[in-house]
């Protein structure tokens, strides 16, 4: 993946989960996680187009998939989320609205 893809990929992630994610912890996450590496592969880089990246990272984290109905349970699900990514050594972040 280049840079630029990379780079937005994160960007992505850290909007939507507040999970920040450095370079290096994005290549290690998408060499454990192929749903997520298909994901962020399949992903044109469009906004509009990353409720894949959503819904695989909710995957690989929870091993749920990310909730479909807008804000039903989002708040308690970002706390899981963000609590499992700190189970695994990620920084948090607060999510910009």
């Amino acid at each position: 993946m280049n840079d630029d893809k990379a780079h937005r990929a994160i960007a992505h992630i850290q909007s939507i989960s507040g999970i920040k994610l450095s370079h290096e912890q994005l290549d290690r996450l998408l060499e454990e996680a192929s749903l997520l590496r298909d994901a962020v592969r399949r992903w044109n880089g469009e906004k509009g187009e990353a409720a894949g990246i959503a819904g695989a990272l909710a995957q690989t984290m929870l091993g749920e998939p990310w909730p479909t109905e807008p804000h039903a349970g989002q708040g308690e699900f970002v706390d899981r989320l963000q609590d499992a990514a700190t189970q695994r050594g990620y920084d948090i972040v607060p999510i910009a609205d």
